[in-house]
């Protein structure tokens, strides 16, 4: 299962949702968290790993191996990408991304995707997701805002438009201060605003480590998620692994004698 988190509108809380829905499902399943933000990522913060030597950034560029990337954060694996000016100087391979993530779903019940915002040309997942089998579904993560819900139903036609499946929207920094009645069908959670959550940034550990009102509403929205959205896929694609294995063939050969 590949789970991206995405927006086109920057700000919105993606990567808290992103790193701290990862940290939580990791202890159920096994989870890996890529942050896809080459130029402007920031999950290395929530888990201390802004000053390691090897990220995203330096596997694309052949730098650095599939191993020297992955970091444990207690049963969280995440790939981290660089938070210097040196990210600017790697070369960005989409090959070497698409074998990445050919490996990682071997080894992981589910990949997380903080994606980065803007257009999906900047994108790994959104320019290529579909067509190399990259993304499965996206949850678009908004904010209590006129721009962002525009920016919110924005999203969801980029992800139409590249075939890629939708979850739905989580409405991020809650104040009631505007209508959510347009796109009240795509809503699967709402998150109040708390402050509190800058902390995880100071104290370099996920929000729902901390004790706040928002951090349990997040335990208890990726617990629905996981239980409503993902444990049905999760299933089909154990059930596929295990029958590639017993098999001895492929998982495209074994989908198509099921088919059929």
């Amino acid at each position: 299962m590949k789970l991206g988190f995405y927006n086109i509108q920057g700000g919105t809380g993606k990567t808290t949702i992103a790193a701290n829905f990862a940290y939580v499902l990791s202890q159920s399943v096994k989870t890996i968290l890529i942050d896809c933000d080459l130029y402007g990522g920031t999950t290395s913060l929530i888990f201390g790993l802004e000053d390691v030597d090897h990220n995203l950034n330096s596997y694309l560029s052949g730098t650095s191996t599939v191993e020297d990337i992955i970091y444990n954060y207690e049963d969280l694996a995440i790939i981290p990408t660089g938070v210097t000016s040196e990210v600017f100087g790697y070369k960005t391979d989409i090959e070497k991304f698409i074998e990445l993530v050919e490996v990682l779903s071997d080894e992981y019940d589910v990949i997380v995707y903080d994606c980065p915002p803007n257009i999906p040309e900047s994108s790994l997942l959104l320019a290529y997701g579909s067509e190399e089998n990259l993304v499965n579904k996206v949850i678009v993560v908004g904010e209590d805002s006129i721009p962002a819900i525009v920016n919110s139903l924005k999203s969801i036609e980029l992800l139409k438009d590249f075939g890629i499946g939708l979850t739905g929207i989580i409405v991020n920094k809650y104040r009631g201060l505007t209508d959510l009645s347009e796109i009240a069908d795509d809503i699967i959670g709402v998150l109040s605003y708390d402050p509190n959550v800058e902390r995880q940034w100071s104290e370099s550990k996920p929000i729902v480590k901390i004790k706040t009102k928002f951090s349990k509403e997040l335990i208890n929205l990726t617990h629905d998620i996981a239980s409503i959205y993902l444990e049905k896929d999760l299933a089909s694609l154990r059930a596929l692994k295990v029958a590639k294995t017993l098999s001895g063939i492929s998982e495209d050969e074994f989908k198509k004698d099921i088919e059929s």
